[in-house]
């Protein structure tokens, strides 16, 4: 067997050790199916609480949303707080797990590559992903009776397989952070709050001061999530929307390069420290 197809096949065996451990704790599963729906569907309620459907408050949000859909647009901005929960919970913390369970030096003797632990537990965060934006669809039919249409749903959906790459370094590129810090679930927390407070998940871009809208710019989530509203609220296509797909995977090729550098790096130091084998 060549040493290619070897770490591919340990890549796999990561990925599918993190379905299993899903498989056996099933209601782990329940959030992914109870907050994508109630969650967004709270916040709308909300806000047409405190607007009262007055027009002028929906052109008012019109102009700087690109659409009066509200919504569509709230639960699209939740769909990707969710897909960055699993992300961060998940691929971000999987080093942290293997360090709590004292298996992380057993898997760093392996001889596959060290690419394998940082990359492969991401592959697990696809299944709950997939729930999440089921769950997002059903909502939005049952209790407000949109569904968008089905060629701009497709569309949608090439968006966000375009977007995996992007998102997937990021976890890994947390991840690594476990190799210095240990415990990170603070972190998570406050990345997390800095992606929603940034990149127009909860409210539009254009609200922002122009200082926070310009590092905006150097994030992906930003992209993607205003891509997907672009196909499902303005009824633009993938080719309308090409040009922030190519700077989404070109942000997604720098990111896992800095996380493949980063690991490196702090891997070489926790060998020194011994900080492999703390908790």
């Amino acid at each position: 067997m060549s040493l290619l197809a070897a770490d591919l096949r340990a890549f796999f065996a990561a990925a599918l050790k993190e379905v299993r451990q899903q498989r056996r704790y099933p209601t782990l599963f329940l959030g992914q199916l109870f907050w994508p729906a109630l969650l967004p569907a709270s916040w709308v309620l909300m806000g047409r609480a405190y607007s009262g459907n007055d027009p002028q408050a929906l052109a008012a949000f019109a102009e700087r949303a690109g659409s009066s859909d509200v919504t569509v647009f709230v639960f699209v901005g939740y769909a990707m707080y969710n897909w960055l929960s699993a992300l961060l919970w998940g691929a971000g913390t999987a080093l942290r797990q293997e360090q709590l369970r004292g298996t992380l030096e057993a898997v760093f003797v392996t001889p596959a590559s060290r690419l394998v632990p940082l990359f492969g537990p991401g592959v697990g965060t696809l299944l709950p992903m997939a729930l999440t934006f089921a769950s997002n669809l059903l909502a939005l039919r049952i209790f407000f009776g949109i569904f968008p249409p089905v060629a701009a749903v497709i569309q949608a959906a090439v968006i966000v397989v375009l977007g995996i790459p992007a998102l997937y370094a990021i976890g890994a590129l947390f991840a690594a952070s476990v190799l210095r810090f240990g415990e990170v679930a603070p972190v998570v927390q406050l990345i997390r709050g800095m992606f929603v407070l940034a990149c127009g998940i909860t409210f539009p871009v254009a609200m922002l001061p122009l200082w926070a809208q310009i590092s905006a710019k150097l994030m992906a989530p930003t992209y993607i999530v205003d891509d997907l509203r672009a196909v499902l609220l303005r009824g633009e296509t993938v080719a309308d929307v090409a040009g922030d797909i190519a700077i989404v995977l070109s942000l997604a090729a720098v990111t896992a390069i800095l996380a493949v550098t980063v690991f490196g790096y702090l891997e070489r130091s926790a060998r020194r420290t011994g900080m492999l084998g703390r908790f």
